[in-house]
């Protein structure tokens, strides 16, 4: 849709125009100081107080015939009239999307006295997210209201590209949101299988805790990644059997996050997550020094979440000390002295004194 042209808008005077606009902006403010106090209590009289507000927007776009306009915000009308109603239960959300939509909605006429054009792409797409609000099902409009917001605030204004966050009930958008934030995202659709879950809380707790503990640790950002990325590969068995770090893990986690710029560091800590300090590991057969401490760090938990997950039927006690076991006599071969006496030493403090899993 093309940029709107009101010729009839234009003709008015300048000051009419002027005195348009600031009974919008006073509308507007009025919206809200409603939404502020409805997140206080829910209150019928400040509900209807809303709803004239934005019945007064839709009233003056009509009187200085913005038609555009008037349909958009009468779409937002629509939706306050059924909540005044009560056929739709009031939630914080919609008072934070209304805010939403009027502001843009004020922005485009600011920009229609300013250059005589407007948007109406925009206009046209705030009509459409406000039917997939009202269209939505009683118990989806809630998340629809909160994923629309978000779409207006990046720009694109599509649902589609918004996903909410279900550990903190928010939602962010794949055009907004950071890598790690996205990792995270594709990691917690994989941990929906519960063994998964539980492998990836018990290795990536171990991992930031022995990876501070180095002198040269990583960025615990890349990681979370290079974590994220090995389980993507990794396979769960009917019975709950998860399978162990292996080389075409390391060599497909560190393909897939050196291709994307600013996570070399974590493909590094892949590609060398099967390498041995004693030489005989895979791919490089690096030895000793040459391997980076915090991809030894990333394996070692790894091997202890993938121990600990292989005991299910032991107590949190029996399992530990059975996995410590297990690590303790990889000792000089699969992993340095040091790590192993630092892994020791986290598990005496933190591990025996407190159920970690």
């Amino acid at each position: 849709m093309s940029d709107i042209v009101c010729e009839a808008f234009s003709e008015l005077n300048k000051e009419v125009q002027q005195e348009f606009y600031d009974d919008v902006v006073t509308a507007i403010a009025d919206v809200n100081d409603c939404v502020s106090a409805l997140e206080e209590s829910v209150d019928e009289g400040v509900i209807d107080r809303m709803f004239r507000a934005i019945h007064t927007v839709k009233g003056n776009c009509n009187m200085v015939f913005l038609v555009d306009f008037v349909n958009s915000v009468h779409r937002l009308e629509d939706l306050f009239s059924a909540i005044k109603a009560k056929t739709i239960s009031y939630n914080s959300v919609y008072g934070r999307f209304a805010i939403q939509v009027v502001n843009l909605i004020q922005l485009q006429l600011k920009e229609l006295i300013e250059t005589s054009r407007a948007d109406g792409e925009t206009l046209e797409n705030i009509k459409l997210l406000i039917d997939h609000v009202q269209d939505a099902s009683d118990s989806e409009r809630v998340n629809t209201t909160q994923k629309a917001i978000i779409a207006m605030k990046d720009g694109h204004f599509s649902i589609g590209l918004v996903v909410l966050n279900s550990d903190g009930g928010h939602a962010f958008s794949f055009m907004d949101a950071t890598d790690i934030e996205f990792f995270e995202f594709i990691s917690k659709i994989q941990q929906q299988n519960p063994v998964h879950q539980k492998f990836a809380n018990i290795c990536s707790t171990l991992a930031i805790k022995l990876n501070n503990l180095l002198s040269n640790s990583a960025e615990e950002q890349q990681i979370q990644a290079a974590i994220i990325f090995l389980q993507l590969t990794q396979t769960v068995q009917p019975e709950g059997v998860i399978s162990e770090l292996n080389t075409q893990q390391c060599i497909i986690a560190s393909g897939l996050l050196s291709r994307m710029s600013g996570w070399g560091e974590a493909a590094e800590l892949c590609i060398q997550a099967m390498e041995n300090h004693d030489g005989s590991g895979a791919p490089k057969s690096l030895q000793g020094g040459d391997i980076l401490p915090a991809s030894q760090v990333v394996s070692l938990s790894f091997d202890f979440a993938y121990q600990i997950i292989s005991h299910p039927t032991l107590d949190y006690k029996q399992a530990l000390f059975t996995t410590v076991k297990v690590i303790n006599a990889k000792k000089n071969s699969r992993y340095k002295d040091k790590l192993i006496q630092r892994f020791n030493n986290v598990i005496k403090t933190e591990y025996l004194t407190n159920q970690m899993f």
